[in-house]
């Protein structure tokens, strides 16, 4: 056991921590030059999926990995970007729904390029290794309370 940790278990919530963080600052490097922050490529990942369609705050919400993401704040800015626009739903004037422009789909593609090789991260892993690290990350995630 490692002298900063009380137990194993203590240890794994600090490599966890650590690993996110690592992951975290990688891609924040890769989309400094395009001015994104990564909650922000996720959010128009996720409406590039739905291109030329649209997704409303919650169903984006719904979709983002990140809890804890303020979906508004975030918009708002990508509004301000001009890389998303905000319509009303015609069939529900009280839904917004938010999607990329043309322009911005293409954007969103540029900067994915990056990320072509994204696992390289983890390629240092055996596949065996990468299976067993899928299994018990999905295992603390799906805990039964």
């Amino acid at each position: 056991m490692h002298k900063n940790y009380r137990n194993e278990h203590q240890r794994l919530i600090g490599n966890l921590h650590r690993t996110d963080g690592y992951i975290f600052n990688h891609f924040s490097q890769k989309l400094a030059p395009f001015d994104l922050s990564v909650q922000q490529y996720i959010v128009l990942r996720l409406l590039s999926y739905e291109y030329p369609n649209s997704l409303s705050a919650g169903e984006l919400k719904e979709r983002m990995t990140d809890m804890n993401s303020d979906v508004t704040r975030l918009t708002d800015r990508l509004v301000a970007k001009n890389l998303i626009v905000r319509e009303i739903d015609p069939q529900n004037r009280r839904r917004v729904n938010l999607r990329l422009t043309e322009e911005s789909k293409q954007f969103v593609d540029t900067v994915a390029v990056e990320f072509s090789d994204f696992e390289s991260i983890v390629s240092h892993l055996t596949d065996d290794e990468v299976t067993t690290l899928n299994t018990l990350l999905d295992k603390i995630r799906n805990k039964p309370q």
